[in-house]
């Protein structure tokens, strides 16, 4: 993530964080992008970020004992609610831009729906508002994951009130935007460790169709037609974090064939998927 975090005898200093009508919030720039050898921010935040940073804040402030972690979590909470939230829908929009004014305000990223997550801010804060978020988003993902036999979902959908549809291609960023793709990849991960049972619904069905390839290539169609002939560790690390937290359900298999992403040094060019085995790693190191 964007954000730098230098830790010195205590003292946490922050940068790279939005403001908003003129005021700072605890949400971070999405990203930073290299021009001509200088480094710049590149404005908005993006929804998913924001609910690990205050995952890991929350987690940090355990670990450590540390009040100033647990207040970062907090106000890091409370903005996502304030700036990343649509109360029509009863889900999270997908960044900061994404606001009542935007067209964007009723899109739905899959990777968003992380049922522990809500769970913990919902303890941690009592804002019965995280319980209904992970509920809504819950139905919708499983919704889209009934829609389709392949049992997989979108990178991105519409939501309303009741329902959600994969959007249409470049709705968003690319002709793959209604695909399963590099978005909806985390999606079992994401899902891997809730006890909810639309999660495990919706994981099942799609673990079931990762089960049944030949190869787990690189995205599909929602119908199961691979979009590329590689594999990629961005979706072999969470198909192999989600099967290791449910086994003996039916594709085992998946926990072998997968391994391979630890076989392999990890890339220095590709941050996504370092990143995804690394935390495919530490999170089976639990079980």
């Amino acid at each position: 993530f964007p954000e730098t975090r230098h830790f010195s005898a205590g003292v946490v200093h922050l940068a790279h964080r939005e403001r908003i009508a003129k005021t700072t919030t605890g949400l971070m720039s999405w990203r930073m992008i290299e021009k001509r050898g200088k480094w710049k921010v590149d404005k908005n935040s993006a929804t998913d970020g924001d609910l690990f940073i205050a995952e890991a804040l929350l987690k940090a402030s355990k670990i450590w004992h540390n009040e100033q972690f647990k207040d970062e979590a907090r106000t890091l909470m409370n903005d996502i609610l304030r700036y990343e939230y649509n109360p029509q829908t009863n889900t999270l929009t997908v960044g900061n831009w994404a606001n009542s004014k935007s067209k964007f305000y009723n899109l739905m990223r899959t990777s968003d729906v992380i049922p522990e997550f809500f769970d913990d801010f919902y303890q941690e804060t009592g804002d019965q508002r995280w319980l209904l978020i992970k509920n809504t988003m819950l139905k919708r993902l499983n919704q889209l994951s009934h829609q389709h036999k392949s049992g997989i979902v979108p990178d991105f959908a519409w939501v309303s009130k009741n329902s959600a549809k994969p959007v249409k291609p470049n709705a968003v960023a690319t002709k793959y935007d209604g695909d399963f793709l590099a978005n909806a990849c985390r999606v079992p991960m994401m899902l891997a460790q809730s006890d909810d049972p639309l999660a495990k619904n919706t994981l099942k069905r799609m673990m079931k169709f990762f089960s049944k390839q030949n190869t787990l290539t690189a995205g599909f169609t929602l119908k199961g037609k691979p979009l590329n002939k590689y594999q990629s560790a961005s979706f072999s690390a969470p198909v192999f974090n989600a099967v290791s937290f449910n086994r003996n359900q039916g594709f085992d298999n998946l926990f072998m064939s997968q391994q391979y992403i630890f076989a392999r040094p990890l890339p220095t060019k590709n941050y996504y998927d370092a990143a995804l085995t690394t935390m495919a790693a530490l999170e089976v190191e639990k079980i």
